[in-house]
């Protein structure tokens, strides 16, 4: 290949870094991935492309999106791709391989048998990752002629804008998010569907912050379930991310404390927090005087204040 083709090559993959990077804020990810795919055809001259990605509960891989190949092709390149030993060398070394590069006597199983029915020549995969070593899926293209050997280089070139692509999580402010130690996640959609993000995850917590008026960005204590969690909320570019954990009652208050605070923030009267949580007025009247207490404040509108503070909600 000529310099000037090489050249040709280079700046399409640049451009294409740019474009990634200049995406207009709101285009749905399936969209810009698809469009940074097919951009991509000016980098690496592939015949047929997919980018696949995991479900990040199960594993299991779906096509994100396609150019060329056929729905039983995508269907076994998610199928069996990922219980291939080469797979895992992916996964490990984090870079693109090359179909011929890969020894000969390794070309078995129904992925090369379907590379040899459908007459390709040639292919690349690439595991992607974003930039805290979150697995994001796979990039497979297939050509009828042999790729050179400025293929490698220029796919890494632009493997951190397809990854950036395929990430519902990257958040929208350009920072960093990291799911931490002993929290559970969940991903609100641009459509409003909660999507697990860990197995844990409480998609029921979606609804409680939707309906209340006050889910205080980023963090919001919730009593949901006869449970106080923790949660954080952050807008990301798949919709919002919800980070939730088990936590104790804020300022050493009790649970049933906390939901009278909850209350009390509203300008409930004692009354009708006796009545909504079914205990006497006295019993309430006790809880207000032990809220004031614990959290510093000197009557009801600074408490109120303080539960705006924590981002205090419930459900129910």
């Amino acid at each position: 290949m000529s310099e000037s083709a090489v050249r040709a090559r280079l700046a399409a993959a640049l451009e294409l870094r740019d474009a990634a990077a200049g995406s207009p804020r709101g285009e749905p990810l399936k969209h810009q991935a698809a469009r940074l795919l097919f951009a991509l055809r000016r980098v690496v001259p592939y015949d047929h492309a997919a980018l696949s990605i995991p479900d990040p509960v199960t594993g299991e891989h779906t096509t994100y999106t396609n150019f060329g190949y056929s729905t039983p092709t995508l269907d076994l390149i998610n199928d069996a791709m990922p219980e291939m030993e080469l797979y895992d060398e992916l996964r490990e070394t984090r870079l693109p391989v090359l179909l011929h590069d890969v020894d000969r006597r390794r070309r078995r199983g129904v992925i090369f048998d379907v590379i040899r029915r459908n007459g390709f020549r040639d292919g690349l995969s690439h595991c992607l990752y974003s930039p805290q070593g979150r697995y994001l899926g796979m990039l497979n293209l297939s050509t009828y002629t042999p790729l050179d050997e400025h293929t490698l280089s220029l796919t890494t070139v632009v493997s951190d804008a397809l990854a950036a692509a395929v990430d519902p999580l990257r958040p929208t402010d350009g920072g960093t998010i990291a799911i931490g130690a002993g929290e559970e996640a969940l991903l609100i959609d641009l459509d409003g569907t909660p999507h697990p993000v860990t197995a844990g995850a409480r998609t029921d917590l979606a609804a409680v912050l939707r309906c209340r008026a006050r889910p205080a960005a980023p963090s919001a204590t919730v009593i949901h379930g006869g449970q106080v969690h923790e949660v954080r909320v952050d807008e990301v570019r798949g919709g919002t991310l919800i980070r939730h954990r088990p936590a104790p009652p804020p300022a050493g208050l009790t649970l049933r404390e906390l939901e009278v605070l909850e209350l009390l923030s509203h300008g409930a009267a004692n009354t009708q927090i006796a009545r909504t949580l079914r205990i006497g007025a006295s019993t309430v009247a006790t809880h207000v005087e032990a809220i004031l207490r614990r959290t510093g404040s000197p009557n009801r509108t600074a408490a109120a204040v303080y539960a705006t503070r924590i981002g205090l909600c419930r459900s129910g």
